[in-house]
């Protein structure tokens, strides 16, 4: 409804219009949707939102979507906000329609697939992302194309055929089914979905419901799991927004975990640098995260500087304890999110924390 185009992450250039636009012309970057704010702040009655019940859609203004009658949604968001400690909160995405926090990112990409008229989409996915498109997809009467690498999940290949999606798998690491994605959309006209920028708009929901289910009083430190980085560079975005439209007075600091065996934006944090060189031969349980060379890798760089934030690699042990240690709190976590737990209890930042658990533990056999 306000957005007015996109910028890129990696260069800054940015680019105007509402068609759609997947990476950035002139140095593939990744790109973010920019919007008008002051036209946001003027249609915004801040008490009729405080009053609302937090959900996906209660953010409507701050996302790209344009005609509501092809909203594509499965009542994704309004997920707990569960107290686990004196000043430790989890916010539990497991209880999406599929399981996981990709659900945010899919009721956009799809309804936006529906804006431009699209009958089948694409994309490439370790598991959790290809069964939550194959779900909105199927909701939408569209054809899913979904390109695995050998390492998804089984029990998440069966979600995507039980949607009927298509399944095409092959390559040995994420890269390689992304390039096969890609290549199946140049060929075939698909549309394509996945870390790209109306993804990224649809997670920055999580963020705005931290904020509202905490009585609009920012936490101290957000912890959250990372592969590609697009939860983790939307968390930032979403709090720019909300400090500019007076929703948020603060910007929490952000702590990125990813597995010890693959672990590109921890090694780049660590050794100052703004670019990620992708992992060789990435080995490890936690295949959400399992990225080798993340798609939003720069922009998590920046906003781990901007946020004075940190960034730790947990081991697969580590993981397997953490999940247990969640269980016994109530919180049945995937492997891949109970390292935002195992990070948190390496670091133990001081302050209110929430911690992102993004998928349920159903999800893997760990």
């Amino acid at each position: 409804m306000f957005a007015i185009g996109y910028k890129c992450m990696d260069c800054n250039k940015e680019i105007g219009g509402a068609q759609p636009v997947f990476r950035c012309p002139r140095c593939g970057g990744s790109l973010e949707v920019l919007y008008d704010y002051e036209q946001i702040k003027a249609n915004f009655i801040p008490m009729q939102f405080r009053y609302m019940p937090p959900t996906h859609m209660k953010y409507y203004f701050a996302l790209p979507l344009r005609k509501p009658h092809n909203v594509v949604t499965m009542n994704e968001g309004g997920t707990p906000l569960v107290q686990i400690g004196e000043d430790l909160l989890v916010k539990y995405e497991g209880i999406n329609p599929t399981g996981a926090f990709k659900d945010r990112g899919s009721s956009v990409e799809i309804s936006m697939a529906r804006e431009f008229g699209k009958k089948e989409v694409v994309c490439a996915s370790t598991g959790n992302m290809g069964a939550s498109i194959a779900a909105y997809a199927s909701k939408a009467g569209m054809r899913a194309v979904i390109f695995t690498p050998g390492f998804a999940e089984p029990v998440k290949l069966k979600q995507m055929e039980y949607y009927g999606a298509k399944i095409v798998k092959g390559g040995r690491t994420y890269s390689e089914a992304l390039e096969r994605s890609v290549e199946y959309a140049k060929k075939s006209g698909a549309y394509i979905t996945g870390d790209y920028p109306y993804r990224l708009e649809g997670q920055k929901t999580v963020a705005y419901e931290i904020v509202d289910q905490m009585n609009f009083d920012a936490p101290d430190n957000i912890v959250i799991p990372v592969g590609n980085g697009t939860l983790f560079y939307a968390t930032y975005k979403a709090f720019k927004e909300m400090i500019t439209l007076g929703i948020a007075h603060k910007m929490p600091k952000l702590i990125a975990v990813q597995a010890s065996g693959c672990a590109p934006i921890v090694d780049a944090f660590k050794r100052d640098k703004s670019k990620v060189t992708p992992v060789k031969n990435p080995r490890t349980i936690a295949s959400a995260i399992n990225c080798d060379n993340p798609v939003d890798g720069a922009g998590v760089l920046r906003a781990l500087k901007e946020t004075k934030g940190e960034a730790v690699a947990v081991s697969d042990q580590e993981m397997r304890s953490a999940k247990r240690g969640l269980a016994r709190k109530g919180i049945y976590a995937e492997i891949s999110s109970a390292a935002a737990y195992a990070g948190y209890l390496k670091l133990r930042p001081k302050g209110r924390t929430v911690i992102i658990i993004t998928g349920v533990g159903f999800k893997d056999k760990y």
